[in-house]
């Protein structure tokens, strides 16, 4: 039995990001078709899309929704059995806004790896939209622990012309109300903005923490600007989008600028993962490139993958891992949830229940498994449990690392912890704080 999902991911500047992406979906998905107690007897199949444009993939969403071929507006749920199951990403809150409302208004699952904006936690808007990530509203609290924890009441915050940064600047106002924090500068960059300006305003105002919510392409164009300029010993807080990002600390001079500190999910290790990578190497090069040569005669314009085919294992195991725990939960939490529908026991499931999506949807929100030491649960809104880490990027050194210096969690209790002996203008003892955090929270 061969029950459908598709994926979609986006592609950047380098494909490495998404490659890495894609292949740790094709590793949860061959490790639960080799399980023989989540889905005995039945196989997982996906279709991938490489989702660069948002004009010019509305054709693979149609193709999705469809059923052989057509798509009938306003089918009744229990008879509606369109191409696929349940749906992957796409990567971006922006994204993932445009193409939602088609696939979300016959209830096919959304089940997303990257997409935090807190527009999305609308379920009168988006009823089918899950995702395995936090929303901004829950990294600017984040963020706001942090600033709060540490004494500052005098940031900037910079972030990108799209739907993640805005949501995150409007969440940022709303709850810096009553705790001293003062937004002395804000700003929303396009690609061409003036960043030199932007900087050089900052360091006028004697602005000495700098909040950078920015996809990765702005973050870094941000960083890399601070470095020429010389803009030195500021407070760098980073947003999860580049808070792990492998090129940026080893830019010649950046240790000059000051601390960057970030906030990422508490990274989990993928057991299996690079013995995966190293073995599927060859084989998936030459099928890969087969499949892309296919696709490059069609007019989707974007399936074709020339800078993965050169990509070595090591290089796909090194890059940014930070969305990678995000993406095997959301491939798990399919599985799950057809486990339920088709009343799987040790041995078998019951081929001859009829999957649809609408049942699918309604078993994830009852979903509660263990993961890889984490607890894979949804709330009212499909939003999951929150485990983040702060870390501190250590640049001095010749292979650059990310120290976890702190951590937020909401499951069993909610709790934060930061090691002030680990922060370099603090020599304070580490603190676990709880009490502290809830009353925190409701000042909020």
């Amino acid at each position: 039995m061969l029950l459908t999902s598709s994926l979609m991911f986006s592609r950047h500047s380098s494909s490495k990001s998404g490659y890495q992406m894609l292949q740790v979906m094709r590793f949860a998905v061959e490790e639960i078709n080799n399980s023989t107690t989540l889905l005995p007897n039945v196989s997982l199949g996906y279709e991938i899309f490489d989702h660069c444009s948002n004009t010019k993939n509305f054709r693979s969403i149609l193709s999705f929704i469809s059923n052989n071929g057509s798509i009938k507006p306003k089918e009744k749920l229990y008879n509606y059995q369109p191409k696929v199951i349940a749906l992957t990403g796409p990567y971006g809150s922006t994204r993932t806004i445009t193409i939602a409302p088609l696939i979300t208004m016959d209830l096919i699952p959304l089940v997303n790896y990257g997409a935090s904006s807190y527009a999305l936690s609308n379920k009168l808007k988006y009823p089918s939209f899950v995702r395995t990530v936090p929303s901004n509203k829950d990294l600017i609290e984040m963020i706001i622990h942090i600033i709060r924890w540490f004494g500052w009441n005098w940031v900037a915050f910079l972030g990108s012309q799209d739907n993640y940064s805005s949501d995150g600047l409007k969440l940022f106002n709303k709850y810096i109300n009553n705790t001293g924090i003062c937004l002395a500068y804000q700003e929303g960059l396009s690609l061409n903005a003036n960043y030199s300006l932007t900087l050089k305003k900052i360091d006028m105002l004697k602005i000495n923490v700098i909040v950078v919510f920015a996809v990765p392409q702005y973050a870094i164009n941000v960083i890399k600007t601070a470095i020429v300029e010389n803009i030195r010993d500021k407070v760098w807080i980073a947003s999860e989008t580049w808070a792990m990002n492998q090129q940026l600390p080893r830019e010649p001079g950046i240790g000059k600028i000051g601390t960057v500190i970030g906030i990422t999910e508490r990274l989990l290790s993928l057991p299996g993962f690079d013995k995966f990578i190293y073995k599927e190497r060859g084989t998936t090069d030459v099928n890969y490139k087969a499949e892309s040569e296919v696709q490059g005669k069609s007019k989707t314009c974007n399936q074709v993958c020339d800078y993965c085919t050169l990509l070595t294992a090591e290089e796909i195991i090194n890059e940014n891992p930070s969305f990678s725990f995000a993406i095997y939960a959301a491939i798990y939490t399919v599985a799950h949830a057809l486990h339920k529908i088709l009343q799987c026991d040790m041995n078998e499931c019951h081929k001859n229940r009829m999957a649809k999506p609408y049942m699918l949807l309604g078993e994830m929100k009852k979903l509660d498994f263990p993961l890889n030491g984490r607890q894979v649960k949804y709330d009212d809104n499909y939003d999951p449990t929150i485990s983040y880490a702060v870390v501190l990027w250590h640049t001095d050194v010749n292979s650059p690392q990310f120290e976890m210096v702190g951590t937020y969690d909401t499951y069993p209790e909610i709790t934060f912890t930061m090691d002030n002996s680990l922060v370099p203008w603090s020599n304070n003892n580490s603190v676990s704080l709880i009490y502290w955090l809830m009353n925190l929270i409701l000042n909020i």
